[in-house]
């Protein structure tokens, strides 16, 4: 791939500062806006409550919402998790600096909690979860919603709710809810095009490095269905490269004994540190068809097919787990993962008089097959081969339900909104052993069992689980005077494997004025383990607890005997309060602005313990002939914690330079601490009296491992011919463990604090034609980094992984991209 060439640092910096001056001049000399298209707050929103024609700026509760523009401008990249983090500062999508799975399946954090304390819905509909525990995030032991899965292409708009809403949603939206509503134009369509690249100046090599291309082509049109109906249907493929940021790696550090071998590779890169290789495919459809007077007939689905490679940590050549007649220069394992995900939606929606009755069937697949390549099985010699087969994972849930709303008249002076619903969902989980050389312990001695990155899934450990869960609700809303909206909701739901929970929820909303409300609201929520988490068990290669060396680690569920002998009891529900007050103000037309704090008070947070590792844990494994592990992990409900923040949004709109300007500030303040840590096991004791379930670095990351802070600035100006926009992000500072021994001691553990880091994007927008506009533009264009990580051996693996991989703003520098869009 040829090298492109881009304007100097320099040059860069001047056009994103005027960029700005721009943006910020109006502001001295605003004029009233014109009328003419509504304002995001003052657009419906279907969640949040169930009443019809409930605006943003009038709900009890905060709630964004982002038009399908602002959502194609965060999309350059194609994904849609990072969108999500471009467009609020409630929400982070953080990468993983080598991994397996977690190089597919990234999941997003909401209020700094945890990616399964998030409910997501597609058209008011819940999303399925993966098929894969996130094992090796700073959230590992958590089950996402791959929100990856869902085709960037299809989406109109977004709504993100940020509040408890498990009483009217059901169980994981602890932290809030983000709606994805999908297109619904009758007519007309689009095609779009898109290629882009990373272009950095990497530091901690000097060098100067393009990559991770992307390549993304879409298509969607819609067919009119008599005289309200639609079908609208669209396909989507992105093609994306690796990146790699690892650094040079001092092989007499990193190797198992520095043979002559390994220190002829001193000072080369040999690790991998970025994105996986990505292949994506995408199928939606969204449709309604009216059947008669007042019934109408809708359907959706969606489609992905995704083929990644990631990488694992580099095997030197002396190293035991490498046969030196198959890789004499050592090798770097390739984690491949081919992913199937389906999502089907269909229903009935009857208006008979004053009820509104909405029946719905859905189905939800996520299946992952887990692969290796450019590896081998060392306790196999010669006869090892280089592929492998490790697992298969594979979750289904079916639903149906039933939805009712109507209006009361109670006398009151105002209708009294009404909804009723009830579900029965059923989920399946299964896992598949994967192929015999993927977890063998062959003839040659000293050399680790099973595949290196791996090892296989063995048939005694696979999980074929099910379970059915039943859930009636009741809401209602009303204004009960011209100034007071009330609300209540309530959910019963029936676990067949966790028994069953009430959850509740109080909402007030109080207009001072037509301009000035205040809002609050009170709810508790229920998360019930998921099916996975009860399931899943894996094995992979990460540092020890000090980390001086690699080690195999297993990941067990919390009823397998050896997890048990661990200390490991029957996983429970989490169980949350979450507490909103806030105010909104819209001193004019143009103008809003909203102000809410939260606390969010989490008991029995389901959690991964530390890897439980040490000589006593070793001798243990060994005498009961599992030498083939050095740890054990499992997870367990160890953590009680309480989150608070406060969310802030000022938006405003203005006339200018012949067009209409929209700038916006939004600030997310957030902090987690840990009310109690549950660290004590007699079982553990009885193997290693000094082990506890959570070590401090452990407790330490839960605590600092999102920013305490993000601001995002961004202007928006639109007119006939031209758009621009420009969009600045501060992530706030950061403190992550450190393997450092003389590193800063901060609440007792060796820490490095990480400095706020500001990225900026910008986007310009020309229309050739009524019908081709062609954009182009750049994400971070000031190719900024993390702090690096203190340069000493134990910190930075021997130089391998010069930073941090918690901080959002990500480890690949800037990316620059054009788009073409034909719209007919």
């Amino acid at each position: 791939m040829p090298r492109h060439t881009l304007p100097p640092l320099p040059l860069r910096r001047g056009v994103i500062a005027a960029a700005l001056l721009l943006a910020a001049l109006p502001a001295a000399r605003a004029q009233q806006a014109a009328a003419g298209e509504s304002a995001a707050i003052d657009q419906v929103t279907v969640v949040g409550s169930r009443a019809r024609n409930r605006t943003v700026f009038d709900s009890a509760v905060p709630i964004d919402r982002f038009g399908q523009r602002e959502v194609e401008n965060a999309l350059a990249s194609g994904d849609l998790g990072a969108a999500l983090q471009n467009l609020s500062p409630s929400i982070n999508f953080p990468r993983i600096e080598s991994s397996g799975a977690s190089d597919s399946v990234r999941g997003i954090q909401l209020r700094g909690l945890a990616p399964d304390q998030v409910l997501v819905l597609i058209n008011g509909k819940r999303r399925h979860a993966s098929a894969v525990l996130d094992t090796e995030s700073s959230f590992a032991g958590t089950v996402p919603v791959d929100v990856n899965a869902i085709p960037p292409g299809a989406i109109d708009h977004i709504e993100i709710l940020r509040d408890g809403a498990g009483a009217q949603y059901g169980s994981d939206a602890v932290a809030g809810v983000i709606n994805i509503v999908l297109k619904k134009a009758r007519s007309g369509g689009s095609a779009a095009v898109s290629y882009g690249a990373n272009h950095t100046d990497f530091k901690p090599t000097n060098d100067t490095k393009t990559d991770g291309q992307t390549k993304i082509v879409s298509a969607d049109y819609g067919v009119p269905v008599g005289d309200a109906g639609f079908v609208r249907f669209g396909a989507e493929t992105r093609d994306r490269n690796p990146t790699n940021r690892a650094g040079r790696s001092d092989a007499g550090w990193t190797s198992w004994n520095a043979t002559p071998q390994d220190l002829a590779l001193d000072g080369q890169v040999v690790f991998k540190s970025g994105d996986s290789q990505q292949k994506n495919h995408y199928l939606f459809y969204n449709a309604l068809v009216p059947l008669a007077a007042g019934v109408d007939a809708y359907s959706f689905a969606t489609v992905n097919r995704r083929k990644s490679d990631g990488s694992a940590y580099f095997r030197y050549p002396g190293d035991p787990s490498n046969v030196a007649s198959i890789y004499p220069n050592g090798y770097r394992p390739s984690t491949r993962g081919d992913m199937t995900d389906t999502s089907v939606v269909a229903g009935l929606r009857l208006a008979g008089g004053a009820w509104n009755w909405d029946l719905s069937a859905r189905h939800g697949g996520n299946k992952f097959e887990y692969d290796l390549s450019n590896s081998v099985n060392a306790s196999l010699g010669d006869a090892s081969p280089t592929s492998f087969h490790l697992a298969t994972f594979d979750f289904k849930q079916n639903a149906v339900n039933a939805d009712v709303t109507r209006e009361l008249d109670l006398g009151i002076g105002a209708p009294v909104n009404l909804a009723l619903g009830a579900e029965y969902m059923r989920e399946t989980y299964r896992s598949s052993p994967g192929d015999p050389a993927s977890y063998a312990a062959g003839p040659v001695t000293g050399a680790p069992p099973g595949a290196q990155a791996g090892p296989g899934l063995r048939p005694q450990d696979v999980f074929d689980g099910s379970r059915a869960i039943r859930s009636v609700y009741a809401d209602i809303e009303s204004d009960i005077t011209s100034r007071l909206l009330l609300g209540a909701a309530a959910r019963y739901s029936d676990y067949s494997d966790f028994g069953n929970a009430s959850t509740g929820k109080l909402s007030a909303r109080y207009k001072l004025s037509d301009g000035f409300l205040l809002r609050g609201s009170l709810s508790n929520s229920f998360r019930a383990p998921a099916l996975v988490q009860t399931g899943f068990r894996f094995s992979t290669l990460n540092f020890n607890a000090d980390g001086s060396a690699l080690q195999t680690a297993s990941l067990l569920p919390a009823s397998d005997p050896l997890a048990r002998a661990f200390g490991a009891e029957a996983l429970k529900p989490e169980k949350s309060t979450n507490l909103s007050l806030g105010a909104a103000w819209r001193p004019r037309r143009d103008t809003s602005v909203t102000v809410d704090a939260y606390r969010i008070k989490i008991r029995d947070r389901i959690t991964r313990t530390s890897d439980l590792q040490s000589d006593a844990a070793s001798a243990y494994l060994a005498g009961i002939g599992r030498g083939d592990i050095q740890s054990v992990a499992y997870l367990a409900n160890l953590l009680d914690t309480r989150t608070t923040g406060l969310d802030a949004v000022v938006n405003h709109e203005l006339p200018f330079a012949g067009g209409k300007l929209d700038l916006n500030a939004a600030l997310n303040l957030n902090k987690t601490r840990i009310d109690q840590a549950r660290q004590s096991s007699a079982a553990l004791a009885r193997i290693d009296p000094e082990l506890t379930l959570l070590t401090d670095m452990s407790l330490f990351r839960v605590r600092n491992a999102s920013p305490k802070s993000k601001l995002v600035l961004s202007a928006d100006w639109q007119a006939a011919q031209w758009s621009l926009q420009a969009k600045a992000t501060r992530f706030g500072p950061l403190k992550d463990f450190s393997y450092d021994r003389d590193a800063e001691l901060i609440d007792g553990v060796h820490a490095q604090r990480f400095g706020a880091v500001w990225t900026v994007d910008l986007e310009a927008q020309y229309k050739l034609t009524k019908q081709l506009t062609l954009a182009v533009g750049g994400d971070n264009i000031l190719d900024r980094y993390p702090q690096r990580v203190r340069q000493t051996d134990n910190a930075t693996y021997g130089g391998a992984l010069p930073y941090n991989f918690i901080n959002p703003i990500g480890l690949n520098g800037a990316y620059f991209y054009g788009r073409l869009r034909y719209t007919f």
